[in-house]
């Protein structure tokens, strides 16, 4: 998606000067421009107001985020990395804008929620498929902590 963004227009999103930037801003710009269009289904930014306000800064935030996981890699948190928990292993972010599971950039997953297509019912993931993994609280499905889990696995050992 053609944003029209500049590095102007992050400088002023993110407080840092011009200067900070170097070559790689332009192609997080472009990159925050299409995972926001892949994500929403929105081939141009709104017209005008707040739709507007809201889908610069999800493209602006998602931007940021690119060129602080390039830069920083080893020293600072990436939403882009791959991460682990148990046995279980995904990208955070590269994966969670296409399967439309929040990415924890705020601006980007409101923009995403507020304009993006409503088909995307459900930011689940399942991740574990064993009995009591997954308890079920007032009707709402929840993954279950290990103290949970082996607590299932004591009180019915066979599932």
């Amino acid at each position: 998606m053609e944003t029209g963004l500049t590095v102007d227009d992050l400088s002023g999103f993110t407080g840092q000067l011009s200067t900070y930037y170097d070559d790689y801003v332009i192609e997080a710009l472009e990159q925050g421009g299409d995972l926001f269009e892949l994500a929403t289904e929105l081939a141009t930014l709104p017209e005008s107001g707040l739709a507007l306000r809201l889908a610069r800064r999800a493209v602006l935030a998602m931007a940021e985020a690119l060129y602080e996981g390039q830069q920083y890699r080893s020293l600072r948190f990436s939403p882009f990395r791959t991460q682990t928990i148990g046995s279980y292993s995904y990208a955070l972010a590269e994966q969670s804008v296409l399967a439309g599971v929040p990415t924890k950039i705020a601006w980007f997953d409101m923009a995403v929620r507020i304009l993006g297509p409503a088909a995307v019912v459900s930011t689940s993931v399942h991740a574990f498929d064993r009995p009591g993994d997954e308890i079920t609280i007032d009707e709402g499905r929840y993954l279950a902590g290990p103290a949970d889990t082996e607590k299932h696995l004591y009180n019915r050992p066979y599932g």
